[in-house]
């Protein structure tokens, strides 16, 4: 059982170890935060806490995408699940929209619908995951440890397509929950870093 629990109230997402509140966020200001976590148990509770929490949407470091099921499948089963049948949207188009946005190319979003995601580049796979978010924001984006094993290089691409969904959504905040470490990279423009050190016993 975690430690921590979440909830959103009054427009604001509350994290609370016990009775002691963590973390409180306005949810209709946007932006990008972050909380550091001092270990992994800790993260893992945080984000399970918020996995939780009707209204938040966790993307984690693989993308969150079935492995074996291809990335067109994922998508019809995210994108079209409790669709209205009388919506317009032609999520197709606006599938491949989001991709290009994401820096993908006209012929990469052509041949990758086939291709499961087990099969992709890490970066590759998160990337199509973000994208799924990005057509369908959450009132909180949690983007749960995603540096942990990345280059600079790397991590600092997937910075630049994050900041997509500010652009697209710009009063929904994303919650970078990261684990504390001398090599994390700066998040441009981000506005609270929390500290959580490590949590009580939840027994």
């Amino acid at each position: 059982m975690s430690p921590f629990h979440a909830a959103i109230e009054g427009r604001r997402l509350q994290i609370f170890a016990g009775d002691d509140l963590r973390l409180a966020l306005p949810l209709d200001e946007g932006g990008r935060h972050r909380l550091v976590a001092a270990d992994p148990a800790t993260a893992q509770w945080v984000v399970a806490a918020l996995d939780g929490c009707a209204g938040a949407g966790v993307l984690p470091a693989g993308g969150g995408l079935l492995g074996a099921m291809t990335v067109a499948g994922n998508f019809t089963l995210a994108l079209r699940y409790d669709d209205d049948p009388d919506d317009p949207r032609d999520w197709e188009r606006d599938l491949e929209n989001a991709l290009a946005l994401c820096g993908l190319s006209a012929e990469r979003i052509a041949t990758l619908g086939r291709e499961q995601p087990m099969n992709l580049e890490r970066t590759e796979r998160w990337t199509v995951g973000f994208a799924r978010w990005l057509l369908r924001p959450p009132e909180l984006l949690v983007i749960d440890r995603l540096f942990a094993g990345l280059t600079r290089r790397e991590a600092n691409t997937l910075i630049a397509v994050e900041a997509v969904y500010h652009q697209r959504h710009p009063f929904r905040p994303v919650l970078f929950v990261d684990l504390d470490s001398h090599e994390l990279p700066e998040l441009p423009d981000c506005r609270t870093v929390t500290e959580i050190a490590e949590a009580p016993c939840p027994c």
